[in-house]
């Protein structure tokens, strides 16, 4: 088979891991190439079957946005503590990938999202996101003004640090951490969750998976954020527009793989006997 073999090249330790790795799949007969996940090229993805993943959820996350659009199945592979998103240790990852050459292995499909940043109706960028789309407060530390419209309906407007909009994947990450619902990962709904609303609304929204959340900055200076890894200012005006992504990350899980359940039992909940 052909396998990718993933790593972001200033991250020394998933690097050497991931060559170490790609010399011991070449010795058992399979193809290997190696890519950089700071700039992938579609070329050397032809034919790929597998992408294995080294680094942590962070690099997880560079690589969903890098990889999805082209249907790789990702294997992710930690270099420390497992994740939320990787199923294996470097220490497990040579049984997990003779799982994989078996065909012993399932792909789980997580849903993204895609955002566009519109100022004057003209798209500035568009981006895609495994965990969140968030627009926040700037560098001054005030709250600013987001105006929230569902399907063109408008719903509220927030004076907040700001407002995500996050996957269910993304529902363990920031959303979590400002009070939203922990959501199974699989689920195709979007979250809507303010961050430090005042005299808002505070609790989180649940949306159907085809509905449409578009965000107006009401103030500056204000960020856009995608997956807390790509970032850009906003000014007032801007409008930004999130809706789920016909690409979906594909995440591969063989018997290394802990259940989500009992992932949240022991980074989340803090609970004994794991």
């Amino acid at each position: 088979m052909k396998v990718a073999i993933c790593a972001r090249p200033n991250f020394a330790d998933a690097a050497n891991a991931a060559r170490s790795a790609a010399a011991r799949i070449r010795a058992l007969g399979h193809e290997v190439v190696e890519v950089g996940l700071d700039d992938v090229k579609g070329a050397e993805l032809k034919g790929v079957e597998i992408a294995a993943v080294f680094g942590g959820d962070g690099t997880m996350l560079h690589a969903a946005r890098a990889l999805a659009p082209r249907g790789v199945p990702l294997l992710g592979v930690n270099i420390g503590h497992l994740g939320f998103l990787t199923i294996a240790t470097t220490a497990e990852f040579d049984a997990a990938f003779a799982d994989v050459a078996a065909k012993r292995y399932e792909v789980e499909e997580r849903a993204m999202l895609d955002t566009q940043l519109l100022r004057g109706g003209r798209e500035i960028i568009s981006g895609l996101a495994l965990n969140d789309v968030v627009v926040a407060r700037g560098a001054l530390v005030r709250s600013i003004h987001v105006q929230v419209t569902v399907d063109d309906a408008p719903l509220i407007e927030y004076w907040a640090d700001g407002v995500i909009t996050a996957t269910a994947t993304g529902s363990t990450a920031y959303a979590f951490s400002v009070g939203g619902p922990l959501i199974l990962p699989t689920s195709l709904n979007i979250t809507l969750v303010p961050i430090a609303p005042h005299l808002s609304f505070p609790n989180a929204f649940v949306f159907d998976p085809d509905q449409r959340i578009t965000l107006d900055v009401k103030d500056e200076p204000a960020r856009l954020s995608i997956d807390g890894q790509v970032e850009h200012d906003l000014r007032t005006g801007d409008r930004v527009e999130v809706r789920r992504s016909k690409s979906v990350a594909k995440l591969v899980r063989t018997a290394h793989a802990k259940p989500f359940v009992s992932l949240l039992r022991q980074k989340i909940l803090k609970e004994p006997g794991i």
